[in-house]
């Protein structure tokens, strides 16, 4: 089929969907119900088609081609947060079959969910359900054989409970079949695509608990800060796991005494980056974290894009050539005028406040870029990142950033903006 009658249709479809609109004005309140159990029909099929292209653009290399990650395209594409992108693709993963690198096929891995999508009787959402827990640890540690009947009973489920509803069933149900539990030292390092998870649970005589998983670079964050106040166990005679737990209690309690929370961004991250002559000139490629995380080149410009960098450049012989001095990017004066002009993350329809965001430089400091004004950007975390792994780029046009999308995501490239700030005004009260 051309891609001309593809588009041809694609019209005709929006056509028919108008004259519906307006044929539905008219109709008696029993044709209204129908109506709306029709369009939500309607988008589950559609829902659906945007899954199975995701699976193909993922699985044939469509993504890559563009110099993307899928997660952060769909991200682009459908304007969602990062984290409903990694898992909108993960399903795709597991609901669409896929060759091998010889081109062998490769069965869906959730079958019955995959049938039941292409069905339209359960929706997308009950689909991301049980596949998260059909990835948990206790589903993993099941037999293939009982895996595939929680399967077939989680999509019969699905049919009459709502994806929070069926996410509770779901637990139980896999935790159920779980008989042995984990082993010891058994944990989810395993998932792919690990993202940040952590989550609170009061205890009813007061404190509680709570528990999570981190991504590499935050986890490297977490464990200096935490090492930066773990007492020495001579002194305390406590267990690691007590100590670690009052070193975190001391460290929240540093951060509030000290006013370091970052209510205009804080301060950023200290790095000391050691490179050879040869590496500093034909610039890194990524770096290994202490504790075992990697962070690809695109990520390390992020975190170094606002900090405090003191370079060491060595010789063949690993003879220190030059110590640098330090250098802050942008000084809190510079963030608080960028904060009013941007109001938060420049990125347009991202409403994160300033405190949540960080200081992008249009042209990169290790470049030869300035801490000037038209220079600096503000982005949240999330934004951020997508500028520096998506290929989107930042213009100054008129004072004001602009977000340039990348080709394959917008051919015309048309810059995008915020609507300027009428009026900015800071307020300082004194005692």
């Amino acid at each position: 089929m051309s891609e001309v009658l593809v588009r041809e249709l694609r019209a005709e479809a929006v056509s028919v969907m108008a004259r519906l609109r307006d044929a539905e004005k008219v109709l008696s309140d029993q044709v209204l119900i129908e109506s709306i159990q029709f369009h939500d029909r309607l988008q589950r099929q559609s829902r659906q088609d945007v899954l199975r292209s995701i699976s193909r653009l993922d699985s044939e290399g469509g993504f890559v081609e563009r110099g993307v990650r899928a997660k952060s395209a769909v991200a682009d594409l459908l304007g969602v947060r990062p984290s409903e992108a990694h898992r909108l693709v993960r399903l795709a993963r597991h609901a669409f079959p896929t060759v091998t690198l010889t081109g062998e096929p490769v069965a869906a891995r959730l079958s019955a969910t995959a049938a039941a999508l292409d069905s339209h009787v359960i929706d997308q959402a009950h689909g991301l359900v049980i596949d998260i827990a059909l990835r948990s640890s206790a589903a993993r540690r099941l037999d293939p054989g009982i895996w595939g009947g929680a399967e077939t009973i989680l999509v019969e489920w699905a049919q009459a409970y709502t994806p929070a509803q069926l996410a509770v069933e779901a637990r139980r149900l896999v935790n159920g079949l779980d008989h042995d539990g984990a082993r010891p030292g058994d944990d989810d390092s395993g998932v792919d695509g690990l993202v940040n998870d952590l989550s609170f649970t009061r205890h009813k005589h007061g404190g509680g608990f709570f528990k999570g998983r981190l991504d590499a670079l935050s986890f490297e964050v977490f464990r200096r800060a935490l090492e930066a106040r773990l007492l020495p166990e001579k002194d305390e005679n406590k267990s690691l796991a007590e100590r670690q737990g009052d070193a975190l209690a001391q460290l929240c309690v540093y951060v509030l005494d000290e006013g370091c929370l970052p209510r205009r961004g804080g301060e950023r991250p200290h790095v000391t980056i050691i490179l050879t002559e040869k590496e500093l000139r034909a610039q890194h490629r990524g770096v290994v974290l202490e504790y075992g995380g990697q962070l690809s080149a695109a990520q390390t410009r992020m975190l170094l894009c606002d900090a405090k960098i003191l370079p060491v450049v060595l010789g063949g012989q690993s003879q220190i050539l030059d110590v640098g001095r330090e250098k802050r990017t942008a000084t809190p004066a510079q963030r608080r005028a960028v904060a009013a002009r941007d109001r938060g993350c420049a990125h347009p329809g991202c409403d994160e406040p300033p405190y949540r965001c960080e200081i992008h430089h249009v042209t990169p400091w290790a470049q030869g870029g300035r801490s000037d004004m038209d220079s600096l950007v503000m982005f949240c975390w999330s934004h951020h990142r997508m500028v520096h792994e998506s290929g989107w780029t930042v213009q100054m046009i008129d004072g004001y950033p602009s977000i340039i999308p990348p080709k394959w995501l917008d051919p015309t490239q048309t810059p995008r903006r915020k609507p300027p700030p009428v009026i900015a005004l800071e307020i300082i009260s004194r005692t």
